[in-house]
């Protein structure tokens, strides 16, 4: 039928028609938060395949591959379903340079942070953007305010940041002696992402996620393209293997390009916040992930935090509805 719609010129298929909603529908409450779960599923992925792509190209390389595969689809994205607006858009780009260089600095310092630091120290200070999201949330946004001063956001961050703290280290390889440059890399790349959602946070009220993530990554990619001229290895893509090229481009498609554009969504349907403490369900997905596939073993203390983890992410998903409506 839809099909059909198609063929007449009558329906215009939505991206996300097959999960849940079109332009002119109105969202049920659930459907909000389809996302960020998304973008927490896709966002499983980067740290391991960052660590795994280190082997064979370097930080500047790495990033701007990653970013051009990211930028590619959602231009094919917004060519394909958002034509009228993408190009329209396109004459406001003064308006998203700032958002881009900052975005830029976070790329560049979480990479070489990955790089520096055991994967669990690296996960657990990535989780401190969380904290900067709430207070800079709190500092300029009325509607975040409201949330954010709310008992059932209190109770349900708290839990889930519990949670994700005894996933993470559950496992009982925190290593303190890790700590080095890469914690202070990690910490900006924290900081330079809180800012760049924050400023992200009007412009896609006004323009279509997947439109600005388009915007913003294209920008980036001259940043890229020169800081890999500069400092990287531009044709280490001519000796890297092909299993490991279809990596660099997968992981650039999926966790750059459709997860930012999810999470863009999500900051549009349900705030920043909201959005920020419920993608702390990613490590839960990795441990879960890494039991099923990796047969890694998960420790009762993991299994537990992951129970307190997921009762707040409850919280937050289950009251936030009634929170965002009242601002």
């Amino acid at each position: 039928m839809l099909l059909n719609g198609l063929a007449r010129g009558q329906a215009k298929l939505d991206l996300f028609y097959f999960i849940g909603w079109r332009k002119g529908r109105k969202l049920t409450n659930m459907k909000k938060y389809m996302p960020v779960m998304i973008a927490s599923f896709i966002w499983i992925w980067p740290a391991i395949l960052i660590k795994m792509l280190s082997f064979y190209f370097d930080d500047y390389t790495q990033n701007f591959y990653r970013y051009l595969a990211g930028s590619s689809i959602l231009i094919i994205i917004n060519l394909f379903y958002h034509k009228k607006e993408f190009l329209r858009s396109l004459k406001r780009i003064p308006t998203f340079i700032l958002p881009t260089i900052l975005l830029f600095i976070h790329q560049i310092a979480f990479v070489a942070g990955i790089r520096m630091l055991a994967p669990t120290i690296a996960v657990l200070i990535g989780k401190s953007s969380v904290l900067f999201t709430i207070l800079f949330s709190f500092i300029f946004f009325s509607d975040e305010r409201r949330i954010i001063k709310s008992k059932s956001f209190i109770f349900g961050s708290s839990l889930a940041i519990i949670g994700v703290c005894g996933v993470i280290i559950g496992k009982g390889n925190l290593y303190l002696d890790s700590f080095n440059l890469g914690t202070v890399l990690i910490l900006m790349a924290s900081l330079c992402w809180t800012l760049y959602t924050i400023m992200m946070k009007p412009i896609v009220k006004e323009i279509d996620p997947f439109v600005s993530a388009g915007i913003v990554f294209s920008l980036s990619l001259p940043l890229f393209f020169v800081s890999t001229l500069l400092f990287g290895d531009i044709k280490a893509l001519y000796v890297a293997p092909k299993s490991i090229i279809f990596i660099l481009f997968l992981s650039g498609i999926f966790c750059v390009g459709i997860g930012n554009a999810l999470n863009y969504k999500s900051i549009k349907l349900i705030g920043t916040t909201i959005t920020s403490n419920l993608i702390l369900v990613t490590p839960l997905f990795t441990a879960i992930f890494s039991y099923l596939i990796l047969k890694e073993v998960l420790t009762p203390y993991q299994i537990l935090s992951g129970i307190i983890l997921l009762i707040g992410c409850y919280v937050l998903m289950s009251r936030g509805n009634r929170l965002l409506e009242e601002t």
